[in-house]
Order: C-alpha cells, then sequence, then structure tokens
C-alpha cells in the first residue's frame, strides 16, 4: 500500500455501447513524488480508477489514504493500473494563503 492524499472522487454507474453495466469510481490523487523536470515542475494530480466498493472506503475528502494498487490486462493486453482498496490515515486541511 502506498500513501496517498486523494483529492477527490467521481462515482460512475452507466451501460457502455454493447450494453454492459459499467459502475466504480475514479480517484484524483497525489503521491508526493515531485516532478523536476525541465518543463515540469511541482506534484501532478493523477487519476485512476476503482471499483464502487472504494467509493465507500472513502470517509473524508480530501484526506491521506493508504491506497492498494493492483495491474490488471487493459486494452490489447496491456498492464492497466487500478486502486483495489483504501484505508483512511487522517483528513488532508488545504489553507487558502492570502498575497
Amino acid at each position: 500500500m502506498q500513501r496517498c492524499i486523494i483529492l477527490a472522487a467521481r462515482r460512475y454507474d452507466f451501460r457502455d455501447d454493447d450494453g454492459q453495466r459499467r459502475e466504480g469510481c475514479t480517484l484524483v490523487y497525489l503521491t508526493g513524488d515531485e516532478d523536476h523536470e525541465s518543463d515540469r515542475r511541482g506534484l501532478f494530480p493523477l487519476t485512476i480508477g476503482a471499483p464502487l466498493g472504494v467509493w465507500h472506503d472513502l470517509r473524508e475528502l480530501p484526506g491521506h489514504y493508504l491506497v492498494d494498487f493492483k495491474q490488471r490486462p487493459g486494452k490489447g493486453g496491456r498492464p492497466q493500473l487500478q486502486a483495489v482498496g483504501v484505508q483512511f490515515v487522517e483528513a488532508a486541511e488545504f489553507v487558502q494563503v492570502e498575497v
């Protein structure tokens, strides 16, 4: 499990073009890994899919969570990362700084 700050989550439930039901959630999170490249600096938010059960385990957002990641086959057999579980650690608070 990796400690992350989950900023936001969005639940979805729809039928795809083949009529199959798709449900789950999308997480927007930070890992704490900073980019130090010539054209990128700072913390970039990442987005990942998760099963619906993860939605029910989200206690407070934004928040610090331990996230369990798993690879599964995606399109063409390419590995695709998915969050399969979360464990709440503590609330995260962002404050606005006046300039």
